[in-house]
């Protein structure tokens, strides 16, 4: 199975690590999430400090919406966003298992762990 065009420009777009992959699979799978980075990482099984920069990047593609306190600001899941329609083949698309080794093999070819 090979992914389309749009899976293809997401991961070289957005995924650009094992945490994003994760993440990003998470927001589909709970598109009514709104959470504080804390939060957000309890639910991943995660440290804080190991999402804060994916989400960072994901609130700067416009697929997560960010408000509040700076200290603790609260995230949202944006299903409107320019990538919303790649995201959702993205999350199909890793949850078949020749997916899956597909992504793992574009991601360790780029070197990211």
């Amino acid at each position: 199975m090979k992914p389309d065009k749009d899976v293809i420009e997401f991961i070289q777009a957005v995924v650009d690590s094992l945490v994003m992959w994760e993440l990003v699979v998470f927001l589909w799978n709970n598109p009514g999430i709104t959470d504080k980075a804390k939060g957000i990482a309890s639910r991943l099984g995660r440290r804080s400090e190991d999402i804060l920069g994916p989400l960072e990047a994901l609130v700067e593609h416009g697929i997560l919406e960010k408000w509040g306190e700076a200290a603790q600001p609260i995230y949202a899941f944006r299903q409107d966003s320019k990538f919303a329609e790649a995201l959702e083949k993205f999350a199909a698309f890793s949850q078949d298992k020749e997916g899956k080794l597909w992504i793992w093999a574009q991601l360790l070819h780029r070197g990211i762990r």
